[in-house]
């Protein structure tokens, strides 16, 4: 007669699997792989984070010198278009009631950089731009002979316009605006 050997439990002290850890190990690699791409996958977003950031400020550096020097551009050819006015208006052989002359100019200005909304400071002897988020701030110099409004408005499309002074023809402004 034969006799039918019973299988040994696994989880005696006597059984085959007496001194197998293989199960422990199984699972430390598996949290050790898992924590070693969180943290090259944590690397890689904060590098990368750190590119992108580094390129958006010297893209909104880049866009608010291009656009700060457009805008003092588009000023000094109001400003020569203004003097032509005035001088117009103190001309001896025009009528005082049909010299009232205007100027304006219209510039298309972006009303984002890179993504980024700006503000834009106009003064009697400069254009400065900034954002806030990146930190930029651009500052262009402007040469004008009739004197500039200051004003703090907005980025986008802006108007200015020549102002002349009905009581002294040499007495007008230019104002900047939003459109």
């Amino acid at each position: 007669m034969s006799r039918v050997r019973e299988p040994a439990r696994p989880d005696g002290p006597t059984g085959p699997l007496r001194g197998d850890e293989r199960a422990v190990s199984t699972t430390v690699g598996y949290v050790l792989t898992l924590a070693i791409g969180a943290a090259l996958l944590s690397g890689i977003v904060i590098g990368v984070g750190g590119v992108v950031d580094s390129q958006t400020d010297r893209a909104v550096r880049g866009d608010l010198t291009v656009t700060g020097e457009k805008l003092t551009a588009e000023l000094e050819g109001a400003d020569r278009l203004a003097r032509l006015a005035e001088a117009g208006r103190t001309d001896p052989d025009l009528d005082a009631g049909e010299a009232n002359v205007t100027a304006a100019v219209d510039v298309d200005l972006p009303t984002r950089m890179a993504g980024v909304p700006y503000t834009i400071e106009v003064t009697a002897d400069a254009v400065r731009l900034r954002t806030e988020r990146p930190s930029a701030s651009i500052q262009v110099p402007h040469r004008s002979r009739v004197t500039v409004e200051p004003t703090t408005l907005r980025g986008g499309p802006v108007r200015i316009a020549y102002v002349a002074d009905d009581a002294d023809p040499n007495a007008g402004v230019l104002e900047v605006s939003e459109r």
